[in-house]
């Protein structure tokens, strides 16, 4: 709760009855609660943004306290609203100088929005105290930066101050801060939601109305859904043309008089843009404006499961507009849901948006998706080459294509063609490579360990499978399972890994011990074998210090291995060195978010 208001609260509950009347009467010149109906279920994600502020925002001593503390009580809407919560990565000063009105372009060129969500910049204010959101902050659909305007301090102190009746200063200040707090969070939240796929709403008391006013606190149904849609695509990073699609079905699929009709018109050009955008260049031609609305239709009737009428109609389209690339990639991607990738008529239709538009990667992606659920790793694996070799041609919205071709690789196990697949894009600090790095480091796969490519996906199988039969305590079935992959893969230090595992489990330690030596001479970062090696080790007292090497080794190649974290625990613990134990403590507060066992 905002602390004006519980400051209200508290005095009512603690005052006398002349003092009650007045605390109940300022209680009226509080600004509204932010809050949310119906929270969502689930836990909340987590929203990264970075801030940038310039040197007229950075001339209050209080900047950065009061930016956290207006994130802060966004997230508190954000978070039963959308499952979002907010936290800031990290706040930045920015040198820039020169009209506010160009401070969204010079963000973007700035700062990539790389690892985070938003990238927000707070610039100086305003001269005059507005109510205008479009003065009060800028943002774009479906971006990824925000312009916040400061809080124009002697103008809007000087129009609130004409409108309190006589008070105490410290009460007038306080009244003031709850007033500022309110309208610069309204104003991020504003914005957030447009770039999330807002339309301005009718209501003046909902945040996404086109004027502030401290009566605002929360969103209309049709625009959380919107929003919704918009955060939920954002964080599982599919492409601004996906996201696009699935917000302008969202808006058409029925109609609602709450949005401002000129605005809902405006953001659903702008949605459909982004959508043609993303196929230029390749790239399909655009739908002629006159078909939209029976391609939305087409759409909705494959997105019920109509596809029988969806493709019909979609025909009927197609004898008006033969030649049109993105009507055959929306007939090539229905028919891949059904009558399926292995029709020789689906596979026709997908061949037909290739020669319509030859240097579109969004066909083959369609159908290595398919193939990949058909459990064709080959098939696959071909139509991923072509797209790759197509992701140039696009103008904008590489990067997110790159990120599909990188999953469908790490989602098959693929792990070379993964890396490679970054590398071409440039994207060795995408959290995706960190997760292929610790596959590779926990299963025993390193790079050169000459397992070919097209085999890793079966050895990655092979290696998790053991791991699963041994923790269900299946070691018969677990050992066939090793034996195959030793004939295959003899080398292989997840293999080996796993019959220390196996070992360990039946109570054969020498075995085990020999197993793990194995592992980690064939590659001596591999962390499952270094944290076996090192509870083995652990089981006499002379093996403490070989424990603790090996369990601080394992967590220093994979930081995610929390078994070895808590081993290490109890080996520090059993040496006596607190001050190790401790900082191991903090490290591990900080790293999984909840205490160290001991």
């Amino acid at each position: 709760m905002p602390r004006a208001a519980l400051a209200v609260l508290v005095l009512i509950s603690c005052s006398g009855p002349q003092l009650k009347e007045h605390v109940a009467d300022l209680s009226k010149l509080v600004p509204a609660t932010l809050e949310a109906e119906r929270p969502r279920d689930g836990d909340p994600r987590t929203v990264k943004i970075r801030v940038y502020a310039d040197s007229g925002v950075r001339a209050r001593d209080t900047w950065k306290d009061e930016i956290a503390e207006q994130v802060d009580y966004a997230s508190q809407l954000l978070t039963p609203l959308l499952g979002a919560q907010l936290t800031i990565e990290s706040t930045k000063d920015w040198s820039r100088t020169g009209d506010v009105k160009a401070a969204l372009a010079e963000l973007q060129a700035l700062d990539k929005a790389e690892d985070v969500t938003f990238v927000v910049g707070y610039v100086t204010a305003n001269d005059t105290a507005t109510k205008v959101m479009s003065d009060l902050g800028a943002s774009q659909a479906l971006g990824r930066h925000i312009i916040v305007r400061a809080w124009a301090e002697q103008a809007e102190t000087d129009a609130l101050a004409s409108t309190l009746p006589d008070l105490k200063e410290a009460e007038r200040a306080e009244l003031i801060a709850s007033h500022r707090r309110h309208k610069q969070t309204v104003v991020l939240l504003h914005h957030l939601a447009a770039s999330l796929g807002a339309i301005a709403e009718t209501d003046p008391t909902w945040i996404a109305h086109p004027s502030y006013s401290p009566k605002q606190h929360g969103f209309a149904d049709r625009t959380r859904e919107l929003m919704t849609i918009g955060i939920d695509e954002r964080l599982a990073e599919n492409t601004d043309p996906v996201i696009a699609s699935k917000l302008l079905e969202a808006i058409e699929k029925a109609e609602w008089g709450g949005w401002i009709a000129s605005d809902k018109e405006l953001r659903a050009s702008l949605l459909r843009n982004i959508i043609d955008a993303g196929k230029a260049g390749k790239t399909a031609s655009d739908i002629p404006p006159a078909a939209l609305d029976h391609v939305a239709k087409v759409r909705t009737l494959a997105k019920n499961g109509d596809t029988v009428t969806a493709l019909s109609d979609l025909d009927n389209l197609l004898t008006a507009y033969p030649g049109n690339a993105s009507m055959h990639q929306l007939k090539c991607e229905i028919m891949l849901v059904k009558p399926g990738v292995a029709d020789v008529k689906t596979r026709a239709a997908c061949k037909r948006v290739s020669e319509l538009a030859p240097g579109d990667p969004l066909p083959h992606l369609a159908v290595g998706e398919a193939l990949l659920r058909a459990k064709d790793t080959a098939g696959a694996r071909a139509e991923l080459v072509l797209a790759e070799s197509k992701i140039g041609n696009l103008p904008s919205g590489a990067d997110d294509v790159w990120r599909r071709v990188i999953a469908m690789y790490k989602g098959m196990e693929a792990l070379t063609w993964a890396e490679e697949a970054i590398a071409k894009a440039k994207l060795d600090k995408d959290p995706i490579a960190a997760e292929i790095a610790t596959t590779r480091t926990r299963y025993g796969i390193p790079r050169n360990n000459k397992v070919k490519p097209e085999q890793e996906a079966a050895l990655v199988a092979a290696v998790k499978g053991a791991n699963s039969l041994i923790n269900a305590s299946k070691y018969g079935e677990a050992e066939k399972t090793l034996a195959t992959a030793d004939r295959s893969w003899p080398n292989a230090p997840g293999v080996a890994t796993m019959r220390c595992s196996l070992g360990f489990q039946t109570g054969r330690i020498d075995a085990a011990r020999a197993a793990c030596n194995k592992a980690l001479s064939l590659d001596p970062n591999t962390s499952w074998a270094l944290y076996l090696a090192a509870v083995i080790a652990l089981r006499d007292a002379s093996g403490t210090k070989a424990g603790i090497e090996k369990l601080e080794k394992a967590i220093k190649v994979d930081p995610e291995l929390g078994q070895a974290w808590r081993a290490l625990a109890k080996a520090y613990h059993r040496a006596g060195n607190k001050t190790a134990l401790d900082q191991l403590a903090k490290d591990y507060q900080a790293r999984f978010g909840q205490p160290l066992p001991r």
